[in-house]
């Protein structure tokens, strides 16, 4: 039988295999089309950065007791010209829409060493650890492997679920088919 790390571990690891999916073969104005032009939807480069950045610091910055995320650590904000802390929570719908991902390779190369620190954490953390309480703001204190099942898991498939229709609406197939 399945642990809950075991099975919110098995669950990233296909988000983050869909998530690779999702943007590769993007053109940058798939990436950057608001879709059906709506006032209040985000784009697919807003949604990707703003998961990516939330799994960074949760996994970096929240669990690992403030650990420099891989955003800081490899400069990717001043790399490629976006907030150096922001991750896109609450952030105004014109300034989400006007967020850029100027070089996607280089934002990919990101995406793949968050991965590679999320799987590090799994891979290394004792059972202890992932117990241990966090607070995530606005969420509040809860355990470790909540904050990984709910906000990284959970929160980041509703994205990927975003990203999914957003890819229909800006003109590229969907990663997954039924």
């Amino acid at each position: 039988m399945l642990t809950a790390a075991e099975f919110i571990q098995a669950g990233i690891t296909q988000l983050h295999r869909s998530l690779d999916m999702a943007v590769a073969g993007l053109t940058p104005e798939q990436l950057h089309a608001v879709p059906g032009g709506h006032p209040k939807a985000n784009t697919i480069a807003f949604e990707i950065w703003h998961l990516v950045r939330t799994e960074d610091n949760v996994v970096r910055f929240v669990i690992q007791n403030r650990r420099p995320t891989v955003w800081a650590e490899g400069k990717y904000a001043e790399r490629l010209g976006l907030p150096p802390v922001a991750q896109g929570t609450g952030m105004p719908v014109a300034e989400a829409q006007a967020l850029r991902i100027s070089d996607l390779p280089l934002f990919t190369e990101y995406m793949q060493k968050v991965w590679a620190s999320t799987d590090e954490l799994f891979s290394s953390a004792d059972p202890a650890a992932l117990e241990k309480p966090v607070i995530l703001k606005p969420l509040g204190e809860m355990p470790a492997i909540r904050a990984l099942g709910q906000v990284v898991l959970t929160h980041g498939m509703t994205h990927f679920g975003e990203i999914e229709l957003i890819r229909t609406l800006v003109g590229a197939a969907p990663v997954i088919s039924v």
